[in-house]
């Protein structure tokens, strides 16, 4: 692994058994390996951002990355799960990056370092999700049962290229696939 990798929580910590980890199992291919992502040799572009304070709407993170360089058009798929008792997000983001090299720059913006935000001792931490694209994180969460909620809880998708690259697109009914 390359000198720019990290770990993620050992087995059984506190992120290790959220929904994209899997509570006990080896993580080691969820870790970035910057150099490789430099090197071509991963060409992987969707994250799991960890460690989110709660206070954060899902607008207000992607106004964040955006006023960062990091918005639509840079990325086609933003989701920050909320828990709907009691309106908090869980903590953790998946977000699918347009071309692989942009995490580059948003791992070194973010990782390892304290929100800005409500002035939280939480630390941003970023691993590889263990869903990569935006297809595959569209088919993911087509059925869920949060696709019957307020808009503000829907992930967020934009055109990945072309003319309108960025632009939000509604998000897809399960019966627009079929």
């Amino acid at each position: 692994v390359g000198s720019h990798s990290h770990r993620m929580s050992a087995p059984g910590g506190p992120s290790s058994a959220s929904s994209a980890g899997g509570g006990g199992v080896d993580n080691q291919h969820l870790v970035l390996d910057l150099d490789a992502v430099e090197n071509g040799r991963d060409s992987r572009t969707s994250l799991m951002v960890r460690n989110i304070p709660n206070k954060y709407t899902q607008q207000m993170l992607l106004n964040e990355f955006t006023e960062h360089g990091h918005g639509p058009g840079i990325i086609d798929f933003f989701y920050l799960p909320i828990d709907f008792k009691n309106r908090c997000n869980r903590g953790y983001a998946f977000i699918n990056f347009v071309d692989n090299r942009d995490i580059l720059a948003f791992h070194r913006r973010y990782f390892g370092k304290h929100w800005r935000t409500f002035n939280s001792d939480k630390i941003c931490d970023i691993t590889y999700a263990r869903i990569q694209g935006k297809a595959a994180m569209l088919k993911r969460f087509e059925n869920s049962a949060l696709m019957e909620k307020d808009e503000e809880y829907k992930p967020l998708v934009f055109v990945s290229n072309g003319p309108d690259k960025g632009t939000r697109l509604p998000f897809p009914s399960p019966a627009a696939n079929k």
